[in-house]
């Protein structure tokens, strides 16, 4: 995909890691997706990707369009879910990124949009002044860094880590 403006290509790399968490998750059974990682202080894998999904409608939608995305970030942690409500959140969240980023104009991205919280930026040892483009980095950052989470956590708990 050739998209020439800087924000559609944030929402390309997006969406990569959106669909790369669905083809992790294609398969696990819905009570392996909620259950316990044996782990200390380790994630379900549907917290995992909850978080993972809440996390890039803020950044990357909340953030470019200042649409409330009503995030519960506690929440996402807790989360119990289906793998087909997942899914269905997934590509919704695809749908909301590139709604959100394909069309806006280079200029905008060193915009500086109303500040996220204090607790989304400690967690992300970000600045104290974002501007667009430090917010999109950091939605492909968190969320690749989630990505690699659900990648190992899904070997860990599906087959002992032996792949």
């Amino acid at each position: 995909m050739t998209n020439e403006n800087e924000a559609a290509r944030f929402a390309v790399v997006l969406e990569r890691i959106a669909r790369d968490v669905m083809t992790q998750l294609d398969g696990v059974p819905d009570d392996v997706l909620n259950g316990p990682v044996p782990l200390p202080d380790a994630n379900t894998l549907a917290a995992i990707a909850t978080h993972l999904a809440g996390s890039t409608e803020f950044w990357a939608v909340q953030m470019s369009t200042g649409r409330d995305v009503g995030r519960n970030r506690q929440a996402e942690f807790h989360a119990t879910v289906t793998g087909a409500d997942l899914r269905a959140r997934y590509e919704r969240l695809i749908a909301l990124v590139h709604d959100a980023l394909d069309a806006l104009p280079d200029a905008t991205m060193n915009k500086i949009p109303p500040q996220p919280p204090t607790e989304y930026r400690s967690t992300g040892g970000l600045g104290e002044t974002l501007t667009l483009r430090d917010c999109l980095l950091h939605a492909v950052e968190h969320g690749a860094l989630h990505q690699g989470h659900i990648q190992i956590t899904r070997q860990l708990v599906m087959d002992g880590g032996k792949q």
